[in-house]
């Protein structure tokens, strides 16, 4: 059966942070049609990434008129921004958002072969394709798997971090590990020091929206019921 499935053209790999600093130029309007003379200055792959990606998640058309979706998702404000992406993402990845997989508690391996059966995407772009998903479904205000955020910590770069982070934070704010990083200070503090042993656990409190957001009721159930399962995975009942 796997052999009859149709693979679509390769999922979104560019940086997410790239398409969202281009989207947020135009918060107060859109311009008629999105074309790389917008984008002077990205590099020529950036520029055919970032295009891609906005035909692929349904806001911009064959011709690159921005859609009603992309003028909610840059124009509105922060609940109709993520309303809008999340619509966009089901649209785009409905062999991942059609129900039979649950996003909150998906492997790395699983969304993998996901893509491999169902896009045409191939060795390291998968990686890339996986990267951009989770960081949209994150600002999408979707829960994602803490399973998803296991590799951040390689080999002993983890107990090197600490001692050097105070002097490559200026110089690297911009980037996603800085941005990781500033989350995860706070959360060695909150955490047991059991308790931080578990990436499982460190993984899920990342995932809290900051304190004084809105976080809906269904999304903060679906937060709790990842908790338990978790829990269940690293203290076993007697």
């Amino acid at each position: 059966m796997e052999a009859l499935v149709k693979k679509v053209p390769v999922p979104p790999y560019v940086a997410y942070r790239t398409l969202k600093n281009f989207v947020e130029r135009y918060k107060q309007g859109l311009p008629s049609r999105i074309d790389r003379g917008l984008m002077g200055s990205m590099s020529g792959a950036a520029q055919s990434q970032v295009t891609t990606a906005l035909r692929y998640l349904g806001m911009i058309t064959e011709n690159n008129h921005p859609t009603d979706l992309m003028k909610r998702y840059a124009t509105g404000e922060q609940d109709e921004q993520e309303t809008a992406l999340r619509e966009a993402l089901q649209n785009a990845y409905p062999y991942i958002f059609n129900g039979s997989i649950d996003f909150s508690s998906i492997t790395g391996s699983q969304l993998r072969e996901t893509f491999e059966t169902h896009t045409s995407a191939t060795g390291e772009t998968i990686g890339r394709c996986i990267a951009f998903l989770k960081d949209a479904a994150t600002d999408a205000g979707v829960i994602v798997s803490p399973f998803l955020t296991q590799k951040k910590t390689r080999g002993g770069s983890a107990r090197k971090r600490p001692v050097t982070s105070r002097k490559e934070e200026p110089r690297s704010a911009d980037c996603a590990p800085a941005k990781i990083e500033v989350v995860e200070r706070p959360l060695a503090h909150t955490l047991s020091g059991n308790a931080q042993s578990s990436l499982l656990l460190t993984g899920l409190f990342q995932r809290l929206p900051k304190p004084g957001t809105v976080w809906t009721k269904d999304e903060r159930e679906r937060w709790v019921q990842t908790m338990n399962n978790v829990l269940l995975l690293e203290y076993p009942e007697a």
